[in-house]
């Protein structure tokens, strides 16, 4: 069992964001015919890790990898949500 999101989690990216990146993962999915994880936190975890990074690098970098360097990720696109991974096998961690 996956542990709930804490406010404490919620509140490292801005509101905005947040509201922001659930709107662009949900419709993402409904559009793509990609799938949300069936677990609603683990998907919640995402979309806070997408939020803090649109607030801090000003893209949608994928939070589920380890970057060394994660300005130069943004620079590569290559983990912007939706990254390959997410378009070629139509689901979300």
């Amino acid at each position: 069992m996956v542990e709930q999101p804490s406010d404490a989690d919620r509140a490292e990216a801005s509101e905005k964001s947040l509201q922001r990146m659930w709107k662009f993962v949900e419709n993402f999915a409904e559009k793509s015919g990609s799938y949300l994880h069936p677990q609603r936190e683990i998907t919640e975890f995402l979309v806070i890790g997408l939020a803090k990074h649109v607030d801090d690098l000003g893209r949608p970098l994928c939070p589920c990898n380890f970057y060394e360097d994660k300005e130069e990720e943004v620079k590569r696109s290559t983990w912007i949500c939706a990254c390959e991974e997410m378009q070629k096998y139509k689901y979300c961690h």
